[in-house]
């Protein structure tokens, strides 16, 4: 998420990319995983967990995920 962003920052966070897997002990410790720095971890990824579309907007100001109501 950082290099979309056009920068280079650590990953610091082991984030599970499946939330329904992590509801379990097997899929907690299985993954699937990526890495993420604690800004996108704690804020991107939760709110797009919760809302089910990503965060953010293209150069001209249009949201930068395809299924947000005004791309349609």
């Amino acid at each position: 998420m950082c290099l979309e962003d056009g920068r280079v920052t650590p990953a610091t966070i082991c984030n599970h990319i499946d939330k329904e897997t992590k509801a379990t002990v097997e899929g907690f410790y299985a993954g699937p995983f990526n890495s993420l720095c604690k800004t996108h971890h704690d804020a991107t990824q939760q709110s797009y967990e919760r809302t089910g579309l990503m965060r953010g907007c293209d150069e001209d100001g249009w949201p930068i995920d395809k299924r947000h109501g005004w791309n349609a």
